[in-house]
């Protein structure tokens, strides 16, 4: 994904969406990707993500391409596992080592689940800013304390990210060869030592943003009132309508059409 997950200002189809829409977008999403291990419904539901994305706001593959390259070596190792510890027919031997068919599958099916719900996060958290999240959440009946903790998550992990990469820098240009290093074991050493510092700045940061809401009066339970409203529009209930068959069709297939893949 991009070096940040900020939200990044568009005129896109999913940036003009409502983000009450997009919230039961994403939750139907999951809904569909956490019931079934399904290789052949988490494949279609993967495709049919990054599609929406493509056409609805331009996020093409090319712009989470950096993620693909951890994305899949996770992937692997998880259907490497699965299909190691679950019993079943051999699908391959290594070394006198069996690896269960039914566990490769298995493991697979999860690692492209796991693989649309992160790219499906992505593409909300690109198109909807947090202050519309806190809102959206806020209209729905969460407090409101806790809509604003939600979407200062959306701004908190980033800068979580920038300062890692800062602190990186800063050791690199000290000397340490470790933190530019291209080796993976040297750079993890790296991001060891990295993690006290940056765990320290955070609490301090965390301490800080506590008290300044507390003196902004954000514990206050009387009614608020908003400078911005939403309001859903006819694209916004037809998308959602669209989701919803999606998911639908896909629990169809899932429940109607034998699996395709032997042991999925």
């Amino acid at each position: 994904m991009s070096g940040t997950m900020l939200f990044e200002p568009g005129t896109t189809f999913l940036h003009r969406t409502d983000p009450r829409i997009k919230l039961s977008a994403v939750l139907v999403v999951l809904i569909v990707a956490l019931t079934t291990t399904r290789l052949d419904v988490q494949i279609a539901l993967a495709a049919l993500v990054i599609i929406g994305l493509a056409v609805g706001a331009g996020i093409t593959p090319r712009r989470y391409a950096k993620a693909l390259l951890v994305i899949v070596p996770l992937i692997a190792l998880l259907t490497l596992l699965q299909s190691l510890v679950q019993t079943g027919p051999t699908l391959f031997s290594i070394g006198g080592v069996d690896f269960s068919q039914h566990g490769f599958m298995l493991g697979l099916g999860i690692g492209v689940r796991l693989f649309a719900m992160a790219i499906c996060f992505y593409g909300f958290s690109v198109t909807t800013s947090p202050s519309d999240i806190a809102l959206a959440l806020n209209t729905m009946g969460v407090p409101y304390k806790f809509s604003y903790l939600t979407s200062f998550a959306f701004r908190f992990l980033p800068l979580l990210q920038d300062e890692a990469r800062t602190l990186l820098t800063a050791m690199e240009v000290r000397g340490s060869r470790e933190a530019g290093s291209k080796n993976p074991f040297k750079r993890g050493k790296a991001i060891v030592r990295m993690l006290f510092p940056m765990l320290a700045g955070s609490m301090k940061r965390s301490s800080d943003i506590a008290l300044s809401m507390e003196l902004r009066g954000y514990s206050h339970t009387g009614k608020r009132t908003y400078y911005r409203t939403l309001a859903l529009h006819a694209s916004d209930l037809v998308l959602l309508a669209g989701v919803v068959i999606v998911a639908a069709s896909l629990f169809a297939l899932q429940w109607t059409v034998p699996a395709p893949f032997p042991g999925a």
